[in-house]
């Protein structure tokens, strides 16, 4: 790099996203799937939703129909396989506070592989949260990786 060149002038390259669409949704839009609404530039949980709004399929929704992830968490261990049920209804909870908040922020599927519980969520937010709730209740190993150039994590826990 040249002497004389300023690190925070560089442009950092954009990171593609299939769900995201270029340009904006028809405001107000309501997800024909789910119901979340798209109004004054995000997406909002609304008890009504505004007349004339636009149908469409909100990014989250495509997302788990087509099964692809913006975060995997891996839980595994003894304790895990001993306070399971805990462990779970500590998930569902998590994901109903971070989706009231952040409605694109869903649970795609929760499985069990291995003897590890592997959960895949529509976005890097939840999986993060799911690990962090976990890891404060429970204690053990947190692990968590945003691969470079991809806006994606991978988190893993475990405590024997």
């Amino acid at each position: 790099m040249p002497k004389n060149q300023r690190k925070d002038r560089l442009i950092k390259e954009y990171i593609h996203d299939p769900y995201f669409t270029k340009e904006k949704y028809n405001d107000p839009s309501v997800c024909e799937k789910c119901g979340v609404v798209f109004h004054d530039g995000i997406f909002q949980w609304m008890k009504e939703v505004p007349s004339g709004a636009t149908k469409m399929v909100c990014p989250a929704c495509r997302r788990i129909e087509d099964k692809y992830e913006g975060g995997i968490v891996y839980l595994e261990g003894e304790f895990l396989q001993n306070h399971k049920d805990e462990i779970l209804n500590l998930i569902k909870n998590v994901e109903e506070d971070e989706t009231a908040y952040r409605p694109l922020e869903r649970i795609i599927e929760i499985k069990e592989e291995d003897g590890k519980l592997v959960i895949t969520t529509t976005y890097e937010h939840l999986a993060r949260k799911i690990g962090e709730a976990v890891h404060k209740a429970y204690k053990g190993e947190l692990n968590i990786q945003y691969p470079e150039g991809w806006k994606y994590i991978r988190v893993s826990w475990k405590r024997d």
